[in-house]
């Protein structure tokens, strides 16, 4: 009796593809392409879309005091990238000049279903390189206690947890991290 050796159909030859992606559809292959841009004003509403969403997906509440950088992103931070996922906004990350060579990581947020796939990695390089490139000695953060996964990120590119911790944002502790890029 003669073997079948015709192979077992796959997922992908029964149509059924697990990302969700047609990668011979040129409109799903735009969609899967992640490109960082610098910011521009045709951003904000994205941005600010990004900000909310994530803000409320670990419970906090939008705070006029401390979002308000998001009235003018472009003239708070001196530098700010945005992740474009099929021309949408699916991250951000930026840096606030604090002087003396010592910047401020601030908005660094990707969309849920953009995570565990590298591009954290890349935006947190994107800002680290332009701070080396603009000789920052020191960069600094705060972030979320329950926000794990950005925790570990940021210690395995060097961060370094300070001793105590920010003002807390809406009763959710916050720890400060921080990276010596040179010595003063």
């Amino acid at each position: 009796m003669a073997r079948d050796e015709s192979p077992t159909p796959t997922a992908a030859s029964r149509g059924e593809d697990k990302v969700g992606a047609d990668v011979n559809d040129r409109s799903d292959l735009e969609r899967l392409t992640i490109e960082i841009v610098p910011f521009e004003a045709t951003h904000a509403e994205g941005f600010a879309a990004l900000v909310a969403d994530t803000l409320r997906e670990f419970g906090f509440d939008h705070d006029p005091e401390l979002d308000s950088d998001l009235d003018d992103p472009g003239g708070t931070y001196v530098a700010l990238w945005i992740a474009l996922a099929g021309g949408e906004v699916a991250g951000s990350v930026a840096l606030r000049d604090l002087g003396d060579g010592a910047y401020k990581l601030k908005r660094m947020y990707l969309r849920s279903e953009h995570r565990g796939r590298g591009l954290g990695r890349r935006l947190l390089a994107t800002a680290l390189d332009w701070a080396r490139a603009n000789h920052a000695r020191v960069v600094r953060l705060d972030t979320a206690e329950r926000m794990v996964p950005a925790r570990r990120l940021y210690e395995s590119a060097g961060f370094v947890q300070l001793p105590g911790a920010e003002a807390p944002r809406q009763g959710q502790p916050r720890l400060a991290y921080e990276l010596r890029l040179r010595t003063p």
